[in-house]
């Protein structure tokens, strides 16, 4: 859904932030031209949903005006109950016959009111060498949802000039270059704030695309709850690397303090928060292996080898090779940058390292059909 337009802005709107991403060019002379960050107050979007238009109008209208982006045009990102990604067969026919069987066919398997929904399908090809039927990748979505985001964009000042799904975005921008060297299949997640985004791809398209209830901030409650924290302790306690996934509790990881006073070590309280995350950890794994087992399911599904993570839940210390360890599969954080020649951001290098998995949705809408 959407088109790629010179310059556009992909912009992630999740829960607990607003992402931009600007990018200037293409193949390995692209270069990132600007990011924005804005973490967005309780209320603005629930369940990947507009919950307060005129707070988020106000909260994107506010972004835009701290940061220096060219032009206007924003490519939107959604992930909530109300998309739809199917991948059906339909013999190989002409483009007027195909949309028309598409149409036809649709209302067996998206599972809203035809007239409700808004739809878009991408043919990406025969379902397997030598096959007469090609793969349909078809995406709908709730119109009143579609509209919501839109209208507080506009209502920002903005011009959406198109949709995408956000698990399809990760295929343009997380996706490791050896895909294509081997004959397995790669599973893409972002962890985000309040949902997970999921994808399998084989030969650089999509065999599953769907999202998770649960990301960072169901890590944060599991802390909060085990280790008996206020919220905003635990957020921070996240992101602390004595809470390492995969490390004995009973003592410190070596190097991870830093010798600051707040870093001192409490046996007991780390037992806790490693607890809660781990919990939190063990959840979202068996989420994203009934997904793999899914896969797997479906005829010429290929072995899943490698698991790229990326989102804000990317960032928590050791949950790439917990995830991996768990699902029995090699995962590694992901590095959606690497697809750019240069960094002529308001970003410097050394600080666009750091964050530079939770940019990866709005990145791979920034490079929207590029």
């Amino acid at each position: 859904m959407g088109r790629f337009r010179t310059q556009v802005v992909g912009l992630d709107i999740d829960r607990g932030s607003v992402k931009g991403v600007q990018v200037a060019g293409g193949g390995g002379s692209s270069s990132l031209q600007h990011v924005g960050y804005r973490r967005l107050p309780p209320g603005a979007i629930a369940e990947g949903e507009v919950a307060d238009h005129d707070l988020l109008a106000a909260e994107i209208r506010e972004f835009w005006s701290t940061h220096s982006f060219k032009g206007r045009d924003v490519m939107l990102g959604v992930a909530n109950q109300r998309v739809v990604v199917r991948l059906l067969d339909f013999p190989r026919m002409d483009r007027d016959d195909l949309a028309s069987a598409i149409g036809y066919e649709a209302q067996d398997h998206i599972p809203m009111p035809m007239g409700e929904a808004v739809m878009d399908y991408t043919v990406l090809g025969p379902q397997e060498e030598g096959s007469d039927l090609d793969r349909i990748l078809i995406v709908a979505a709730q119109k009143d949802m579609i509209y919501r985001y839109t209208s507080a964009v506009r209502a920002a000042g903005l011009r959406p000039v198109g949709i995408d799904v956000k698990a399809l975005s990760l295929l343009r921008s997380t996706l490791p270059d050896t895909l294509f060297e081997n004959e397995s299949a790669i599973l893409l997640l972002d962890i985000g704030t309040e949902l997970t985004n999921l994808v399998i791809s084989q030969g650089g398209n999509p065999t599953l695309a769907r999202f998770i209830q649960g990301g960072a901030g169901y890590f944060v409650q599991a802390i909060a709850d085990a280790a008996d924290l206020p919220e905003d302790e635990a957020e921070k306690q996240l992101m602390n690397p004595h809470v390492r996934l995969g490390y004995d509790a009973a003592e410190p990881e070596e190097g991870a303090s830093d010798g600051g006073e707040s870093d001192e070590f409490d046996p007991a309280l780390t037992y806790d928060i490693r607890r809660g995350l781990e919990d939190a950890a063990q959840t979202l794994a068996e989420d994203v292996q009934r997904s793999m087992e899914f896969h797997y399911a479906q005829p010429g599904a290929r072995e899943v080898s490698q698991v790229v993570l990326s989102g804000e839940g990317a960032l928590v210390a050791g949950l790439d090779a917990y995830i991996g360890e768990q699902l029995g599969v090699s995962a590694e954080r992901g590095n959606p940058l690497r697809r750019l020649g240069t960094n002529r951001s308001n970003v410097p290098d050394e600080q666009l390292t750091v964050m530079e998995p939770v940019l990866a949705v709005a990145l791979g809408l920034a490079l929207e059909d590029e």
